[in-house]
């Protein structure tokens, strides 16, 4: 049974390769969780190659999402914001405080972009999350005037800023565009910590693409398309990189971690915090007290196995093992091209042959994380149930069950029922709308899980254009120890709490227990009229969405490590945004007839509209807005375990659309999906509009209740 909770802060190199070790053998009654700003942490010796243009994005990032689905490791996306020590607790920009018993730091540094102007005007190669994207977007523009070449400078004449402006002119060469590029560096020579002769050969080849080294230059000040130096010379330019030496984040020593006189955390020969024996920390971040080292990846790399040792050790109460890291080290810089130079204990190499020692070199890394990663017992992706809406029964399950139960009586119900009509005794004399909404746990993120799951109950009250009110929950919680339990269900409440007060409403009770499996849902109730019945809609009405569907694919393909990074963080955004903005927009327009996407799907949803009214739907299947990779992926024959379900309910439509793989997202349960609506085409023109919602078909007067075309 879980006991504890070790957590881990930060994707660098270090972490990675301890979670991939410690998730195959974990230490007893611990739970492990990773926070992580981003989910794809890049891999720093493969950056300049990815500058360059020989590797993809996805070739030079760890996906730190599919690695914690691999081994069952609690992922949170967000970023760390502070930290209280004395009361084991973790401050994040978008969570309420998580607990620990351990932790460990591996957040990284970025460069010293503290010179007037540097943060406005100038790129740090660091965070290269944001270096990729602002890379992209340099690539894809073209200058205003094709007469003009444009003019960069790379501030840092280290290692990472010589291979970054080899990595630019070489990518440059390739597209067949002008550059000029300065090194530009404030002391005397490049690479000074390297030898002579390695310098002399970059310096040939600098010189070769005419690569202008501007030494001697401290920039004291950056703006929009200048660098000025501390003795007023002035170096015009178009951008700026800057590949500077590493500052520290603020919030370790904000949070009385002792650190160094440049702000990075202060560990022992165990990377053991100096001030707290619980928390360790490592790679950039670190600063090893008494045996200093530069920051390198390779450092960062080999720290890996002494940490993962005496993590276990302290958790064990056994002797930790003293850090030995060698003081010289074979050091591998790629120059553009698929040509290197190397270095070891004062002799170096240069040549082809040496990037393609490097490139295997960095491959083999890169394959611990993707092609050998180790086969784990956990259920396989053939075996699995989905949780979320794609944990419902299927439409026909319920209504053969509820038609045995009540022979004769419609089993058609509204998103809310009606609870109490026009009690006089109930502020005065309203109805008391009720509806109950939840499912099993999607994720471990249980403050997440809060807000997504409170989310989603209040889509039936806004679905029929009642504001909620109040709220019940019934909380069952996976089986833990008591101190386990005590925090999940907290950090659970947390987000129930927060998502409610975004939606101004009131929790008034509930209940709680325990089973295999975490499950929540939700009672809301509301007071007023239901203005927008789900069978209202009139003929010629558009019929609006206001939010991508796809959620139910993704979540499969999570569950099975086949989803990208970047999609999976697009459906958390898409999840935990709420319809309240949308409902607002919509109290004010003329709205017919509503209903929101949750478990039976586009498809499903537009049946019930549209059942015994003599109207029915055409609608546009190219039209409908799906989260990004959704097609791909159901494409490849990832869906949801309720797919099989709900296929049946084609039977029932006029498809006319010939792409399969599109008609099962229409079919896909949504898990917090958007609100379906039917409005005036003139309003449905307001809503398209300001952006609010896209039109995915028409209502017209026909036999059949769905076309899709």
């Amino acid at each position: 049974m879980i006991e504890r909770d070790l957590v881990f802060v930060g994707g660098g190199h270090t972490h990675a390769l301890v979670l991939r070790m410690l998730a195959m053998q974990p230490p007893k009654g611990v739970r492990l969780t990773l926070i992580t700003d981003t989910l794809l942490t890049p891999y720093s010796g493969m950056l300049p190659g990815y500058i360059a243009g020989h590797y993809t994005l996805e070739d030079t990032h760890i996906d730190l999402n599919r690695l914690c689905q691999h081994f069952g490791i609690r992922l949170i996306n967000d970023r760390v914001t502070g930290l209280d020590p004395a009361n084991k607790t973790i401050q994040m920009a978008q969570h309420r405080d998580l607990v620990y018993d351990w932790l460990s730091i591996n957040t990284g540094s970025t460069p010293n972009l503290t010179v007037p102007g540097a943060r406005e005007f100038a790129l740090g190669v660091k965070p290269v999350s944001q270096l990729t994207v602002a890379w992209q977007h340099l690539l894809d523009q073209k200058d205003q005037a094709d007469s003009h070449t444009p003019h960069w400078a790379i501030v840092g004449a280290g290692a990472a800023g010589v291979e970054i402006a080899f990595a630019i002119a070489h990518r440059f060469k390739t597209l067949n565009r002008p550059i000029r590029l300065t090194l530009v560096l404030s002391g005397e020579q490049i690479l000074s910590s390297y030898s002579d002769s390695l310098r002399a050969k970059v310096m040939q080849r600098l010189a070769a693409i005419n690569i202008k080294v501007l030494n001697y230059f401290r920039v004291r000040e950056v703006t929009k398309n200048s660098l000025l130096s501390d003795d007023n010379r002035e170096l015009s330019i178009d951008k700026s990189l800057w590949c500077t030496p590493a500052v520290a984040p603020n919030w370790p020593g904000a949070a009385g971690l002792a650190t160094d006189t440049n702000g990075f955390i202060s560990v022992n020969q165990f990377l053991q915090s100096q001030s707290h024996s619980n928390i360790f920390a490592c790679g950039d971040v670190a600063h090893i007290s008494n045996n200093p080292r530069p920051k390198a990846g390779v450092y960062a790399v080999r720290s890996a196995p002494f940490l993962l040792q005496n993590l276990g050790a302290v958790i064990d109460n056994k002797a930790m093992k003293r850090v030995r890291l060698q003081r010289d080290f074979l050091s591998l810089m790629s120059l553009g091209g698929q040509y290197a130079v190397g270095q070891r204990n004062g002799v170096s190499i240069a040549g082809r042959w040496v990037w393609h020692w490097k490139d295997r070199i960095d491959r083999k890394f890169m394959a611990k994380f993707d092609t050998d990663l180790p086969e784990m017992k956990n259920v396989m992706a053939e075996d699995m149930h989905c949780a979320g809406c794609g944990s419902k029964l299927g439409p026909e399950l319920l209504s053969e069950t509820l038609q045995a139960l009540n022979p004769g009586e419609s089993v058609f119900a509204e998103d809310a029922a009606q609870a109490l009509v026009h009690d006089e005794q109930l502020h005065n004399g309203q109805s008391l709308w009720q509806s109950i909404d939840g499912f099993r746990a999607m994720t471990e993120d249980y403050y997440q899980l809060g807000k997504i799951v409170t989310h989603h109950a209040i889509n039936d009250c806004y679905a029929m254009g009642l504001r909620p009110n109040t709220a019940q929950t019934w909380v069952n919680l996976a089986f833990s120890h008591p101190r386990i339990a005590r925090r999940d269900f907290k950090w659970l409440m947390s987000g129930i709490y927060d998502a409610l007060a975004e939606h101004e409403c009131r929790l008034i009770g509930g209940h709680s227990t325990e089973g295999a499996e975490t499950h929540l849902a939700l009672v809301v109730n509301a007071l007023g009229e239901a203005r927008w019945p789900k069978r209202s809609a009139h003929e010629g009405d558009w019929l609006m969405l206001n939010r991508p569907i796809g959620t139910g694919i993704l979540l499969a393909a999570n569950m099975a490590g086949r989803a990208k990074p970047l999609a999976i963080e697009a459906l958390w955004q898409s999840l935990l945004n709420s319809n309240k903005t949308f409902f607002n927009h919509l109290e004010s327009m003329t709205v017919h007839a509503a209903t929101d996407i949750t478990g039976f799907g586009l498809i499903g949803h537009l049946l019930e509209m549209f059942a015994d009214t003599g109207l029915g739907a055409v609608i546009n299947a190219d039209d409908v807005p799906l989260l990004d990779d959704a097609l791909r992926l159901s494409s490849l024959g990832v869906a949801s375990t309720l797919l099989p379900q709900l296929q049946p309910l084609l039977q029932r439509c006029d498809i006319r659309h010939r792409n399969q793989a599109l008609i099962d997202c229409l079919l896909d349960p949504q898990t917090q999906g958007g609100l379906l609506v039917s409005v005036p085409a003139e309003v449905g023109q307001t809503l398209q509009q300001h952006q609010l919602a896209l039109t995915i078909g028409k209502v017209f007067r026909q036999q059949q209740p769905v076309i899709l075309q």
